[in-house]
């Protein structure tokens, strides 16, 4: 799995580590263009789960997504680096699949440029994945403990698999938690743990190791 860790390009190149990608969010965007032709993996969170979603934050986040992947796109020498965005998440609403969903048929259509993740939060079942859409990417998997232990996530993560999506999740901030995403195939994970304390961070690469 890749840890995606919310810190500084500095800071991943410090560790320079090859399970170790880059999450964004709308709080901080700061050298994306060196990040991704730096060779790391990134997925653009909404911040969510910790703050909210603010939507004119998130609007200009995108902006400044569009135009450091068409900056890329423009020059040869850094085409291929654009390639290393995984995803950018749909604002969603934690714990409420059926607004995540409403969320996500409302606003996805002006992200069709971009490859998206869609948030499974409990409720999912009813609520439903949109698979059909074309520029859907990822699924990233949310909510508590107990939904991610869930037979209903299993069966989400599954599905999700056999269509060629990657899988997400969050947070993760043990190695009980780690061990828990490994196994329903998750290729990537984030925790705010090593965001705050950086010398943290060799531990959640070591949980990057393991594999379902």
């Amino acid at each position: 799995m890749l840890f995606l860790h919310a810190g500084s390009l500095e800071r991943l190149q410090r560790f320079n580590h090859r399970n170790l990608g880059r999450l964004v969010q709308p709080r901080d965007c700061t050298r994306l263009k060196d990040t991704l032709t730096a060779g790391f993996k990134v997925g653009v969170d909404n911040d969510a789960y910790t703050r909210g979603v603010n939507l004119p934050q998130f609007h200009q986040l995108v902006g400044a997504v569009r135009a450091t992947i068409a900056e890329l796109q423009a020059a040869k020498a850094t085409a291929a680096a654009a390639g290393n965005l995984l995803w950018v998440v749909v604002p969603d609403v934690p714990g409420d699949a059926h607004a995540t969903r409403a969320n996500f048929e409302a606003m996805n259509d002006s992200l069709m440029d971009l490859p998206v993740a869609f948030a499974v939060q409990p409720g999912v079942a009813s609520a439903g994945v949109p698979f059909d859409a074309p520029n859907l990417r990822c699924l990233f998997l949310a909510g508590p403990r107990h939904f991610k232990e869930s037979a209903e996530m299993a069966d989400i993560a599954a599905a999700g698999k056999e269509r060629g999506l990657w899988l997400h999740g969050a947070p993760c901030n043990s190695m009980e938690r780690a061990q828990l995403l490994a196994a329903l195939g998750c290729d990537s994970f984030d925790g705010t743990g090593a965001s705050r304390f950086p010398a943290l961070i060799p531990r959640y690469l070591s949980w990057s190791e393991l594999a379902a």
